[in-house]
């Protein structure tokens, strides 16, 4: 009876430490993620809680919720999943965000009503490296019977060495429409080309519908436009825009203004019954005011 006693006292106590263990982890991920947050305005503090507070709290949580046995065994394990998820995928996150930040900061002069960070497709490569390094990073922490793990690090430098080279020689490729110059395109080659507004004779505004492929699960269907220059030579430029922003509004009235004081043509195509109803749907999806959309695009029925 004593011994029945003694049993169910301590697997009470080991699911109130099971418990209390799930809390501290609670806690360390709610520390980690406010760290994270506000990585970019106080980094010091930031790494004080992540290392100080946050990371204690996560190793006293997966000791709580098992035994010093386990912990000894798996404590390796643990800490390469907090250094992974916590530290590792957000830098090279935050690296990627902050590039295209920092650069369009050091590029824009604040006339540019439209900015892209690439003005070639190249530029998408940017995006491969930073997944080609999460995926090597992840087998290599997670994978513990892994041969040949020298080989896979030095992969992981090399992908680090190509992913920072990539993004230094792209930081010149950019393109854009600047309220002075007109349209602007700057390829990482260093060629800059300028085309002023008096090269354009017409302003195309084409909306259209993109249909999701069924072979993509992410893929939508949903509302698309974009802004098509042509220039004396028949030569176009394009901007594409996947849904509807109040942003992307603005800087299209901004041009259509620009068009108005040159005496550029600016055409808004005609929308067909299909395409006008993924367009009012967007916009009360999104709970946008109709009416600017309205003007814009020229539509006349009643919303």
């Amino acid at each position: 009876m004593m011994l029945l006693l003694v049993f169910s006292i301590t697997k009470e106590v080991n699911e109130i430490k099971k418990y209390i263990g799930i809390i501290f982890l609670v806690f360390s991920l709610v520390f980690a993620f406010g760290a994270l947050s506000e990585f970019e305005e106080n980094m010091t503090a930031s790494i004080f809680i992540l290392f100080l507070v946050s990371l204690p709290l996560y190793l006293l949580g997966q000791l709580m919720r098992t035994s010093w046995t386990d912990f000894k065994k798996k404590v390796k394990r643990w800490l390469a999943i907090y250094v992974y998820c916590i530290i590792i995928v957000p830098l090279i996150f935050y690296s990627y965000e902050t590039y295209e930040e920092r650069k369009q900061k050091a590029i824009s002069d604040g006339k540019y009503i439209l900015y892209e960070p690439g003005a070639s497709e190249l530029s998408s490569l940017s995006l491969v490296f930073m997944l080609a390094l999460l995926l090597f990073i992840s087998i290599r922490f997670f994978s513990p019977d892994l041969k040949r793990k020298r080989l896979l690090t030095g992969i992981i430098i090399g992908t680090v060495f190509l992913y920072s080279g990539f993004q230094y020689v792209m930081w010149s490729d950019y393109r854009g429409i600047h309220q002075d110059l007109g349209l602007v395109s700057h390829s990482w080659t260093g060629k800059r080309t300028v085309k002023s507004f008096d090269e354009i004779k017409g302003i195309y505004v084409q909306p259209s519908v993109h249909k999701a492929k069924l072979s993509d699960p992410t893929d939508e269907t949903e509302f698309t436009w974009k802004l098509i220059f042509v220039d004396h030579h028949n030569e176009k430029v394009e901007y594409h825009f996947r849904s509807l922003s109040k942003d992307s509004l603005e800087a299209a009235q901004q041009i259509k203004g620009i068009a108005q004081d040159s005496q550029i043509l600016f055409r808004v195509n005609d929308m067909s019954d299909q395409i006008f109803k993924w367009f009012d749907f967007e916009l009360e999806l999104k709970e946008l005011d109709k009416e600017p959309f309205y003007q814009f695009f020229e539509v006349n029925k009643s919303p």
